[in-house]
């Protein structure tokens, strides 16, 4: 019930449901005229009532006009109930004269009193209508035919839902009180959509077996985003950042964003390219610059996408977060965001669901996202009520508070009236808002190649003798002689001419595909230009004032903060562990001080021993960061007293850093982790953006995300991402789903390849440096063993002149594991991220004693990566045991081949163990086996030393991560650590 338009003396008698029969049974309160006065009145306010709350039920929105309403007659079973009381008015005869009018009505709806046309109901505020009709009395056919046109015709709204009354009341005065268009506005419209119209007819001409994905049966969305992208702009916002799927994509980009025809011809016949990999024509993104008016100008890009649809969504709301956080005032208003979603899509993806959820969090809150359906009734073959179990496709909004307009898509006038309010919407209450353009068409079905009439006969039947969206409307305003007759046919030539000479320049050569034209930001050309190598050891250390400074400031409160005791202990400790250089510093102050410096303007350390290229506003954000899923980082304090949030981060030194947030998410992974690649894409070079699982385990909810953008958004779109994945991973006894971050998959997205080593010629590979893949390589893999390694690897990924995401494997246990710590010196200046830890030259500390045996007497070299290194080197300090080192890989991939040759060629006569905690089919061993014999093979082994064998040791093959029994965890880690320090038993499989 709509109660915001009921007067408040009769809304609490029209909240007990039948309103008439109440009243009958109370006739002794009134006197009989009186009593059925204000029966029959609080009759007509159930009906405004109806109508708001099921009127778009009995809309017009089919083009077909397949059903009256969507889908009550072949879905009635799992649809609302039909509303008895609008089917019959609905039936008003407008023919009729006025009384005759007045009487049916009063029939139908049950009325006492006899009713003509000059009988008049006060309703007050009941109802908003413009003028002419500002009246506190309305006659009875006033009333019906006023709200029939506005919620059962082609434009209407559902607004039941909406949680406020300032928001039932605002919507339902849009609806009701409609907005007129303007004789030039028509002309826009009409002109839009004969470019819209045209270009799909060109295109089809000229490109007959190409597909395109066009927008025909649903033309009417390029003036919808025309009048929504204009009326953003005259509310203040200067930037819109585009999602949308494949169908229309290259009708907005030529005919909105104007996009040469002429480049997207050459896109379509796949013609030459500088790109190395790209993606089809109906994936890329563009950006442009349009005027409306004389002063109003806004920048549009649309992202590029996969074909996995929706999967953008997230990426769009965080690009557009992090462009409104860069802006800091008026972010909100002046950067906004567009999805443009299909039907079966939006219904049936589950991301969409978790990007509804962020909306309104305050983490990933971008003040409301402007979405569009196009409504096709189809998936691909699928129908509806096959596709679906809610009436509405965008019933799945309401979950969230965001009104739906729906609007039938031949209708361009009630579309663009839909897109207007939806801007306005977003103006006003910063929240997510759905345009339905419901029951639009797939003209060639779904794709141009398509043959339709297999699975839906009798539909395209009706398709193929349905009038085009721009014949219909310019068939309108002739009839209402808003346009001469021969303005179609002028701006039909036009247009054709120009297409016409777009093709001849494409034929004659001039347009060559070139990867900017793919880019949604300029910025991100510039990694498309040819960029040397680089070291990829540059010095990640800072002073020890430095250091210092940013962790007494990280461990201090203000005096009027009360902290938990437990969260004062934790920062006590932590802040021994910068004061006393002789003081050990763990993996959650080794973060803070990572984040930290990171942050600090230039000006306190010399650039020559370490200082940050800039400074950069840090971003962490997963399910329970603030606290950190084990109980290590406390990253947001809070006031025991008063509940206050404190980031103690973002307060090192105000005015002269950048910000640090730090932010709990959603429980979702796939809508999060695409949020911050997002992010990272919109922070361009200014920030460092990490996403945490709460256990590496759950980050395949996120698969796509990582498949179609993390690990491949450079080579289609040449995107480049910095995103940090932090995945807690290691075998602990815990379970099949609380164990493994999966490594292996990511090893296997790596770009690599395992044959050969990188480089051109004989000199590159024998005088390979220790940068030669960072240039080429897709996302880089770290295992950080280290406190320390774990801060050089955090600020080296801001702190050189390229990026690249970067999958963080982070440990559990030894989260609070006393071995597992670094000196204070590991983090000084001149310190850096060492790719590969050879412990060949360990020492007894407490003697000062080489521990291990020189090399030529070694007979085994176990190389490994993570926490299982924890194990082996106290089982090999227990036993005594002198002639086996221990080497770690901390990068994964690239790979790195020089310096794995290079601690294996110190060892001649020892053999090589490669040692998991992971099952054998899975991990890193099948990445590193065979890039480790090409290693041995292309760089040369030293004279005398002759190929030996890999030896495995990890667990065997399994299709379950792990084990949960603990005893069986214990007893599989013993025998890994026993066969891993003995001698082989037979010779292993591959030679190196």
């Amino acid at each position: 019930m709509c109660g915001a338009h009921i007067s408040r003396s009769v809304r609490p008698l029209a909240q007990r449901g039948d309103l008439g029969s109440r009243l009958r049974a109370s006739s002794s309160t009134f006197v009989e005229p009186q009593r059925a006065e204000v029966a029959d009145t609080l009759l007509l306010v159930q009906l405004l009532q109806a109508y708001r709350s099921h009127g778009h039920l009995s809309a017009t929105l089919d083009p077909l006009q397949r059903l009256r309403g969507p889908w009550f007659t072949e879905c009635q079973k799992w649809t609302s109930p039909r509303n008895a009381l609008l089917d019959r008015v609905g039936q008003l005869d407008r023919r009729l004269s006025a009384d005759e009018k007045a009487s049916w009505l009063a029939a139908q709806i049950g009325m006492e009193l006899p009713t003509s046309s000059s009988r008049r109901f006060f309703l007050g505020g009941a109802l908003s209508a413009g003028e002419p009709l500002s009246l506190d009395t309305w006659s009875l056919p006033a009333v019906v035919e006023h709200m029939q046109d506005a919620y059962c015709g082609t434009l209407t709204a559902e607004l039941d839902h909406l949680t406020s009354q300032e928001e039932q009341r605002w919507l339902a005065d849009k609806i009701e009180r409609r907005e007129s268009i303007s004789a030039p506005e028509r002309v826009r419209i009409l002109s839009t959509l004969v470019h819209a119209d045209e270009f799909e007819r060109f295109l089809a001409l000229h490109f007959p077996k190409s597909k395109r994905f066009g927008v025909e049966g649903c033309e009417a969305l390029l003036p919808g985003v025309d009048a929504l992208i204009g009326r953003c702009a005259s509310g203040g916002v200067r930037r819109i950042e585009v999602g949308m799927a494949h169908r229309g994509r290259l009708s907005l980009l030529c005919n909105l964003l104007h996009k040469p025809p002429g480049a997207l011809f050459a896109q379509m016949e796949n013609g030459q390219s500088d790109y190395r990999v790209g993606d089809v024509k109906y994936h890329l993104g563009d950006t442009a610059t349009l005027a409306f008016g004389e002063r109003q100008e806004i920048r549009v890009s649309i992202a590029p996408n996969p074909s996995h649809l929706e999967a953008v969504n997230p990426v769009v709301m965080g690009l557009v977060r992090a462009v409104q956080t860069r802006l800091e005032t008026g972010g909100r208003r002046s950067v906004a965001g567009l999805l443009i979603h299909g039907d079966a899509a939006f219904a049936g993806l589950g991301i969409v669901a978790e990007c509804l959820q962020l909306s309104n969090t305050p983490g990933f809150t971008v003040g409301g996202m402007l979405h569009i359906v196009v409504n096709n009734q189809v998936g691909f073959t699928t129908a509806p009520r096959e596709g679906r179990s809610s009436a509405h496709a965008t019933d799945l909004a309401k979950a969230v508070g965001a009104p739906v307009l729906h609007a039938n898509a031949d209708d361009p006038e009630a579309v663009v009236a839909a897109c207007r309010i939806a801007a306005d919407w977003r103006h006003r209450f910063h929240k997510d808002v759905v345009v339905d353009l419901g029951c639009s068409f797939n003209r060639h079905g779904h794709n141009e190649l398509d043959d339709p009439q297999a699975t839906l006969p009798l539909t395209y039947e009706r398709i193929q003798a349905h009038p085009r969206v721009l014949d219909l409307y310019a068939a309108r305003l002739q009839q209402q002689g808003l346009i001469p007759p021969t303005l179609l046919d002028s701006l039909k030539a036009e247009v054709q001419a120009k297409f016409e000479e777009e093709f001849a320049a494409y034929e004659a050569g001039l347009y060559r595909e070139q990867p900017r034209d793919w880019l949604a930001t300029s910025w991100q050309g510039d990694a498309l230009q040819v960029i040397p190598f680089y070291c990829c050891q540059e010095p990640t250390g800072l002073p020890l004032a430095t250091l210092q400074w940013v962790g007494r400031s990280v461990c201090a409160a203000p005096a009027d903060f009360s902290r938990h005791p437990e969260v004062d202990r934790l920062c006590v400790s932590r802040l021994a562990m910068v004061e006393d250089k002789d003081s050990r510093v763990d993996f959650g102050m080794a973060e803070a001080l990572a984040f930290g410096t990171l942050a600090l303007h230039r000006g306190d350390a010399d650039a020559a021993s370490g200082l940050n290229l800039g400074a950069y506003a840090v971003r962490l954000s997963g399910q329970d960061v603030e606290r950190g899923t084990f109980n290590h980082r406390h990253a947001v304090q809070y006031d025991c007293r008063t509940a206050k949030r404190r980031v103690a981060l973002d307060e090192i030194q105000p005015g002269m850093q950048e910000r640090v947030e730090v932010w709990n998410s959603p429980l979702s992974e796939a809508g999060v982790l695409g949020f911050e690649y997002g992010y990272s894409l919109g922070n361009e070079r200014r920030g460092l953006t990490v996403f945490e699982a709460q256990f590496g385990d759950f980050v395949n909810n996120a698969q796509c995300i990582i498949d179609q953008f993390i690990s491949a958004g450079e080579e289609r779109w040449g995107q480049t991402s910095g995103l940090v994945l932090q995945l807690p991973h290691g075998f602990e006894g815990q379970g099949p789903d609380h164990s493994s971050a999966r490594v292996e998959r990511f090893l296997q997205l790596a770009n690599d390849d395992a044959d050969h080593l990188p480089g051109n010629s004989p000199a590159q590979l024998r005088e390979i440096s220790a940068t030669f893949a960072c240039r080429q390589a897709n996302l880089f893999v770290v295992c950080a063993t280290t406190p320390a390694q774990l801060f050089h690897a955090l600020r080296r990924q801001m702190n050189r002149p390229f990026v690249k995401p970067l999958v963080l494997l982070t440990p559990k246990w030894l989260l609070h594991h006393r071995p597992a710590t670094s000196a204070l010196a590991d983090f000084t200046a001149g310190t850096f991220f060492n790719r590969v830890i050879d412990d060949g030259k360990a020492v007894n500390h407490a003697t000062g004693e080489a521990f291990l045996l020189p090399p030529e007497q070694i007979r085994r070299v176990i190389l490994c990566c993570g926490q299982i290194y924890y194990h082996l080197s106290l089982a090999r300090r227990a036993r005594r045991i002198r002639d086996t080192v221990l080497v770690r890989l901390e990068q994964i991939t690239p790979f790195p081949s020089d310096l794995l040759f290079k601690v294996i060629a110190q060892y001649g006569n020892a053999e090589v163990v490669w040692c998991q905690e992971e099952p054998k089919n899975m991990g890193a061993h099948f990445y590193i086996k065979p890039r480790l014999a090409t290693a041995m093979r292309d760089l040369g082994l030293p004279a005398g030393m002759h190929p030996r064998p890999l030896r495995y040791v990890g667990r065997s093959a399994s299709a379950s991560v792990a084990t949960a029994s603990i005893a069986i965890h214990r007893i599989e880690t013993k025998n890994i650590i026993d066969s891993a320090l003995s001698p082989a038993p037979i010779e292993a499989d591959v030679k190196i």
